[in-house]
């Protein structure tokens, strides 16, 4: 379990502090404040040693001289002092040590060595390090808050690569009266993570919600955030605000797959495969989070829009469709109903339009909303517009009754079991009907756009696809494709050429047509034979990686051909002093489209299947999708719909349809191949030529790992399949 240890840091009898001071002009000062005014009903030692108290508790000299165990340390010093800082934490036993302190891995490389030598010397006695280069923590069940800045408590779990970034949700949190229960930033991450965390939120008791800044990911953290989530037996909330959506331009050195897939895109797919909401900036981030902690989820997706103005509808209405949220029409018996109640000139689709009604008689929107929120079809409503500040337009006579309405829009929100947001004008102010809604737990939002994405991430996040995942790739590495694999690492070979990717496709149980590897004349004139119909000839060299690249692809060749061609591929190895020139024939095949197949092993989500239209043309077209390995049929069936060019497998001016079965199970036994071998780094499977019945596979590469990498793969206990 990564999150060892959090919980006595979370949790701790007592805390200790270096560096703590009466100055709140020091950022020690500041945290020890904040330590000792949040009620921490521990044990408080605070470590100055040039003060006998500070803030009323009993000052030591030093770590040392406290004498006694303490569970949770902070240091706020120099950085020249935390090394032997740390090292004094071991004399009173700390299970957790918190670095303020900057100067290390931020700053330059001898800064990195001494971030990495603390580490070191805490978990030689057992310590958990938070930072350094961290703002604090705050802990609401612990009662202490060691940040410098107040935190309101809740039940929404923080975890911050930024501490101005957190300090922005606490302001948030302050105006919304949503709070925290427990609050972290991280700093450098030399030790505890943003994974670690995420793992500890999801069974924290206290934790409801869990909302995360991240900038990056560290070595394997995408992916081991990804499986705690899909994985965890109570599936709560996950919000994550992650920037660098501007592709990143990964490219690999042998294979399309990684050169397609960059950062951010992958980003996209594991979240959205593991029911992790993105959020796209701060304002979006806090109000997803904050709803989830206030709201019940939806039981169905669609939502109802009430506004004061078609223009807000409009607007609402454009970023919904977006963001893939839908706004149905209502039934005859709702319609009816609302008839009813308001006038001719009020539009009763759906948005409803109160046309000037609702500024005269806020009265209307709860009654209004009673019966939208009725319909079987509507499981969330925005009411859209100036609610709240409707009494600066028709007088102050309007403002009790304003408040009135705000208490029925609570009650039927309550009464119903169905969400209710409520985006306003004044939704940042402190007028009378504002400051009940906020009370009630409705969520108000100041930007249209803004309410319409947390509806529609909150929808997404209580209607998850209902289908199973593999829990795990239950297939361990067949013999023979293991004997392969062996072969060339000892022929100290970097990928396979396309007859051992053959072989080894085949391994693993994946079919391949037919075909042969000739090396003299004789060779070629029996295969060619062997074969009816005209044949594909390729060049095959370990040093030449990309056989078009050197025209080394002959296509349709007669039988009678193939030893002339055979002839002069040869000759043009000579030419280009290619090493062990090989001559590959296979029958030529025969379909209605081609798609690539494709897997790597990334540094941050680990193994990740692509799927594309387009065979040589898939780098200027970048038709493509990706998933996590190992895939669900569904998964695959997924990404396969996902591509723009699915519609050549639905038949196209009047073919028959295409069946993409035989793709998705080709898709399924590649996830599951490179999930289970650490050994190889890439899969590349291009072009596979689809016909109405099979998905045939006319050329294969596969790339090695490198040897280090694949004994760290090989070594770790939680990777996939093992």
């Amino acid at each position: 379990m990564k999150s060892r240890g959090l919980g006595d840091i979370f949790n701790p009898s007592s805390i200790a502090f270096v560096g703590a001071s009466q100055s709140t002009e020091k950022a020690g000062g500041r945290r020890w404040k904040t330590i000792v005014d949040a009620g921490f009903a521990g044990k408080l030692f605070p470590i100055n040693a040039s003060a006998s108290s500070v803030y009323g508790h009993r000052a030591y000299p030093s770590l040392r001289a406290v004498g006694t165990e303490v569970d949770l340390v902070f240091l706020a010093v120099p950085t020249e002092y935390v090394a032997q800082a740390v090292e004094d934490c071991a004399s009173v036993g700390a299970r957790g040590i918190v670095v303020i302190s900057g100067g290390f891995s931020e700053v330059d490389e001898a800064g990195r060595a001494l971030e990495k030598e603390i580490v070191e010397k805490a978990s030689s006695f057992g310590a958990r390090v938070f930072g350094p280069n961290c703002a604090g923590i705050f802990s609401a069940p612990a009662q202490y808050n060691a940040l410098g800045w107040d935190v309101p408590p809740g039940t929404i779990g923080l975890v911050s690569q930024s501490g101005n970034i957190a300090l922005d949700f606490a302001e948030m949190a302050q105006r919304s009266r949503i709070g925290f229960s427990r609050y972290t930033t991280i700093g450098n991450a030399a030790d505890i993570n943003t994974a670690d965390l995420i793992e500890y939120y999801l069974s924290d008791s206290a934790t409801r919600v869990i909302l995360a800044y991240v900038e990056g990911f560290g070595e394997s953290e995408g992916r081991a955030i990804f499986e705690m989530v899909l994985r965890a037996p109570v599936k709560k909330p996950v919000i994550i605000l992650k920037p660098g959506r501007s592709e990143t331009g990964r490219r690999a050195a042998m294979s399309h797959t990684g050169s397609l897939a960059g950062e951010d895109r992958l980003v996209e797919v594991a979240f959205r495969q593991a029911g992790i909401v993105r959020a796209y900036d701060v304002e979006e981030a806090w109000a997803t989070a904050a709803a989830f902690a206030t709201t019940a989820d939806p039981s169905v997706p669609g939502v109802v829009v009430l506004t004061d103005g078609g223009g807000h509808a409009t607007l609402f209405c454009d970023t919904a469709g977006l963001a893939g949220l839908p706004v149905p029409p209502l039934s005859e018996k709702t319609t009816e109903a609302l008839s009813a109640l308001l006038p001719a000139r009020c539009a009763l689709g759906n948005p409803i339009d109160f046309a000037g009604v609702a500024e005269g008689e806020p009265e209307i929107v709860p009654k209004v909303l009673d019966i939208c929120l009725s319909d079987p079809s509507i499981g969330t409503a925005a009411i859209i517009g100036h609610l709240g500040g409707y009494h600066k337009l028709g007088g102050p006579k309007l403002a009790p009754r304003e408040i009135l309405a705000a208490q029925e829009i609570a009650k039927v929100s309550q009464t119903s079991g169905r969400p209710v947001h409520v985006h306003s004008v004044h939704a940042n102010s402190s007028l009378p009907a504002i400051e009940v809604l906020r009370s009630e737990g409705i969520p108000l939002h100041r930007s249209i756009e803004v309410s319409a994405r947390v509806i529609a991430n909150i929808v997404r996040h209580a209607m998850p696809a209902r289908h199973e995942r593999p829990d795990a790739v239950s297939v361990s590495c067949p013999a023979d494709a293991a004997a392969i694999i062996r072969a060339a690492r000892n022929g100290d070979e970097a990928w396979l050429q396309e007859p051992e990717a053959r072989r080894l496709l085949s391994a693993w149980g994946i079919s391949v047509p037919p075909w042969e590897v000739v090396e003299t004349l004789d060779q070629c004139f029996s295969a060619a034979r062997k074969f009816s119909g005209p044949l594909a000839m390729k060049l095959i060299s370990r040093s030449l990686v990309h056989k078009s690249d050197v025209k080394g692809v002959h296509l349709n060749v007669s039988p009678g051909e193939a030893c002339a061609r055979y002839e002069q591929m040869i000759r043009q190895a000579a030419e280009l002093s290619l090493m062990s020139p090989r001559v590959l024939i296979t029958p030529m095949i025969e379909g209605r489209a081609e798609v690539v197949v494709g897997a790597y092993r990334d540094f941050q989500f680990g193994p990740v299947v692509m799927v594309g239209i387009g065979g040589v043309l898939i780098e200027v077209l970048k038709d493509v999708a990706f998933r996590m390995a190992p895939l669900s049929p569904d998964d695959a069936n997924g990404m396969i719909a996902e591509l723009k060019g699915s519609a050549l497998f639905s038949g196209v001016r009047g073919r028959a349809p295409i069946p993409i079965r035989p793709i998705a199970d080709l898709l399924c036994r590649v996830s599951e191949m490179i999930a289970a071998t650490p050994d190889i780094a890439e899969i590349d499977i291009n072009p596979v030529i689809v016909s109405e019945s099979a998905a045939l596979i006319a050329d294969a590469r596969v790339v090695l790992a490198a040897p280090a990498a694949h004994e760290a793969a090989d070594g770790s206990s939680d990777h996939v399949g093992r």
